[in-house]
Formats: structure tokens, C-alpha cells, sequence
């Protein structure tokens, strides 16, 4: 006899929302790292399907963050990303990858994975 539990459909996982809960990164910080509008990641957290250049994106920003719990709490991720950071010169790794920067981003974030910062 099944059971009213196993009856239940599983709810499906928001890839936008589990990713910025998991890094403690805000709508407004992810907005900016994904290169879209705080509404377009607002909306995405309410859809069952990813636009396709929105899953780019989200994928590498994910790898970016993953790498950044390996070397930090993943709560702290979000933080790290908007905070003034002298290996960049002073500026916010999430103004860096604004900038275009994203390598040099990468190298810092090997550099604390490695744990020889720049």
C-alpha cells in the first residue's frame, strides 16, 4: 500500500535560487554576476525552466563559487564576491568580473585554493 508520501511529486529544485541561498549571495550581487537584471533573476527564481543563456551563465558562475567554497565557508561566498580585495587592486572581485577581469578573478581564487594567494 503506497503511502500519501510517496504519492507526492518531488519538488523541483530552483538552480537560481539554490545557488545564491548556498553562497549567501543576494538577487542584486547575482544579478550582476549572471550580467542580467535584478527582475530577470527575480523571475528566474519563480520559473520551472532556465532560458538557455541564463543556465550559461548560472554554470559558470557556479564554478566560480564552488571554487570559492573551497577555500572559504560557502555562506561566505557572497561576501568574498563583494568585498574590496587587495589581490584586485583594491577592488570588489564582482567589479573585476564587471570589468572583464574575470582571469585575473580566477587567479586570485586559485591563489586561496592553493592557499598562496597572489
Amino acid at each position: 500500500m503506497a503511502t500519501v508520501a510517496s504519492k507526492r511529486k518531488p519538488v523541483p529544485v530552483n538552480e537560481v535560487r539554490a545557488v545564491r541561498q548556498r553562497y549567501g549571495i543576494s538577487q542584486a550581487l547575482l544579478a550582476r554576476l549572471l550580467d542580467v537584471s535584478l527582475r530577470t533573476v527575480s523571475a528566474a527564481e519563480s520559473e520551472a525552466v532556465i532560458p538557455p543563456q541564463l543556465r550559461r551563465n548560472l554554470t559558470q558562475v557556479s564554478r566560480l563559487c564552488k571554487a570559492l567554497a573551497e577555500a572559504m565557508q560557502a555562506a561566505f561566498v557572497g561576501q568574498w564576491l563583494d568585498q574590496p580585495n587587495d589581490m584586485l587592486a583594491g577592488l570588489k572581485p564582482i567589479e573585476a568580473i564587471e570589468r572583464g577581469q574575470i582571469d585575473l578573478v580566477w587567479q586570485v581564487v586559485e591563489g586561496l585554493r592553493s592557499g598562496s594567494p597572489l
